[in-house]
């Protein structure tokens, strides 16, 4: 008995392919075809927008726009602060002035006694200015007692030169020279040897300029039940003003005094004497008086000259001017109605599978299940930042016209539209946070398989940390804000962030710790390190 040959069945189909970029668009498809994620991704869209520009319309509403402080404006058009303790002299043309500083400390003048305090932002050492109107153009090269010799010019450009602290031990030489509208600063440990720091351009620099010494201790935070009176200044048992971190806390003024030798003033016109005052004036809150007394706001500086040493003491600040309201900043938290919405819609895209059984046929249909979870990734990074671009590019020119139209755009209050830098940095990383956030919950839900789980742990990361950051001390809101995923809605804030300046800053009023686009790299962390545990965990368990 003879048997026939057996063909294998063959299927006349084209097998399946299991590359990435199949894998990209099934995943593309079962997000397209389930109807309640795309009107949920609709939704979210719409919420951004709606809630901001809601937002925009009660802030128009409730604030009195118009009451802000009187501020100097400068060479951008920025608000800036300008006020220190100037010894000058006319510089003629171009030319060159040294000087070294051998001693620099700061403490809280207005208090019995005046006790020393760490001031990590006074300033000492030498200016060319435009002139003595507040706002006007300027470089300097200045010696901080926590962060070294700076560099500073026109109030917001800040260049590190040499680390350390002053001392007589370890002074440091200073000079900075100008040719035309050129100024080029350089720093030095024993004079001989020298650094080039920088060079600012300072365009429609006058042919005649002001040179000098300046010396200046910015206002501090204070606990007001440490604090003593004198001179009518009296903070204990007094409520503490706008400025203060909460009810504990008060700004007052501090004072720098440091000791200059070596000066050297070279140019075409230079020997006269040497003039000294304080120039500027100053911005922020009066401090805290006792009743019926006047409130200056800076202790009066001085300078006395006793052979070639120069000694100043002055307070003040010579930086831009950062308030705590920020109303733009403020408005754009309506996007936290779509945050909670494209959270949902992450956590979603995986525990739904988890629920209807799924899972399994996309495992078994693709069993590298690290690149499921990265496609998944993709897709819902995708779709939400599409969404929240649209959501904010949508609301940010609406919430801006309602903010002017009520007063609030002003150097001080600065507004910005969508086609300025800061626009687009607030839309690109309103849209950027929708969508690490989306990848975040997307990860809880592979750890969790659960929605509510998910969508609670996410809430909690993101969301908790901006109220404990508004009820925190300062100290411990700050590390909170640095570390946790809330970071990243620094790239919502109105007010420009300046690394250079110490500025009180809560969360509720659109202030934080870190740069924008650092505090974006905390969540994208975070976000990175979810879905390496996820899938980890999916290579080790049962679907």
């Amino acid at each position: 008995m003879s048997t026939g040959t057996i063909t294998p069945y063959r299927s006349g189909q084209e097998p399946g392919r299991d590359d990435f970029p199949h894998l990209l668009r099934a995943e593309w498809t079962k997000f397209r075809t389930v109807r309640g994620w795309l009107i949920s991704l609709v939704a979210a869209a719409l919420l951004t927008a709606l809630a901001v520009v809601a937002l925009a319309g009660v802030s128009n509403g409730s604030q009195n726009a118009g009451a802000h402080p009187a501020v100097a404006i400068g060479p951008g058009g920025e608000a800036v602060t300008d006020d220190f303790y100037f010894v000058h002299q006319p510089l003629a043309g171009n030319g060159s002035i040294t000087v070294r500083v051998t001693s620099l400390h700061t403490e809280l003048p207005l208090t019995t006694p005046a006790p020393h305090i760490a001031v990590p932002w006074a300033k000492a050492g030498i200016i060319i200015k435009a002139s003595t109107r507040p706002g006007s153009a300027y470089a300097a090269v200045m010696a901080t007692p926590a962060h070294g010799v700076r560099m500073q010019y026109d109030y917001t450009h800040d260049t590190a030169g040499l680390p350390g602290s002053v001392s007589a031990a370890s002074p440091r030489w200073l000079r900075l020279t100008r040719s035309g509208d050129t100024i080029t600063g350089y720093d030095s440990a024993d004079g001989k040897h020298w650094a080039k720091i920088g060079t600012a351009s300072l365009a429609g620099l006058p042919p005649t300029v002001q040179a000098g010494l300046l010396v200046t201790s910015p206002t501090l935070l204070v606990p007001n039940n440490t604090l003593s009176c004198r001179g009518g200044f009296c903070s204990a048992g007094t409520p503490a003003q706008t400025f203060a971190r909460n009810s504990s806390d008060a700004p007052v003024a501090t004072r720098a005094t440091a000791a200059f030798d070596h000066v050297s003033l070279q140019g075409q016109q230079t020997g006269g004497a040497w003039r000294g005052g304080q120039i500027g004036f100053p911005t922020g809150v009066a401090f805290i008086c006792g009743p019926g007394h006047s409130c200056p706001r800076t202790p009066a500086g001085s300078f006395k000259k006793s052979g070639g040493t120069f000694t100043l003491a002055g307070s003040g600040d010579i930086a831009p001017y950062v308030t705590v309201a920020d109303p733009l900043g403020t408005v754009l938290k309506g996007s936290l109605v779509g945050l909670l919405t494209v959270i949902a819609l992450g956590a979603l895209f995986i525990t739904a599978e988890y629920r209807r059984g799924l899972i399994r046929t996309t495992f078994a249909a693709s069993p590298r299940r690290g690149r499921v979870l990265a496609a998944k990734a993709i897709v819902i990074g995708s779709v939400t930042f599409a969404a929240g671009l649209a959501g904010a590019a949508v609301a940010l020119p609406i919430a801006e016209r309602k903010l002017r139209s009520g007063g609030w755009a002003s150097s001080v209050y600065p507004v910005w539209s969508l086609t300025s830098s800061r626009g687009l940095q607030i839309v690109v990383g309103t849209a950027g946070l929708l969508a690490v956030a989306a990848i975040l919950a997307l990860s809880a839900g592979a750890v969790l398989r659960r929605s509510a789980g998910a969508i609670a742990a996410v809430v909690v990361l993101l969301i908790v940390p901006l109220i404990l950051g508004a009820v925190l001390p300062q100290g411990p809101a700050d590390w909170v804000l640095r570390l946790t995923p809330a970071a990243a809605f620094g790239l919502q804030q109105g007010t420009p962030h300046y690394s250079q300046m110490t500025s009180v800053c809560q969360p509720i009023n659109s202030c934080f710790p870190l740069a924008p686009w650092e505090g974006f790299g905390v969540l994208c962390v975070w976000a990175a390190a979810a879905l390496g545990i996820a899938v980890f965990l999916l290579r080790r368990r049962d679907a």
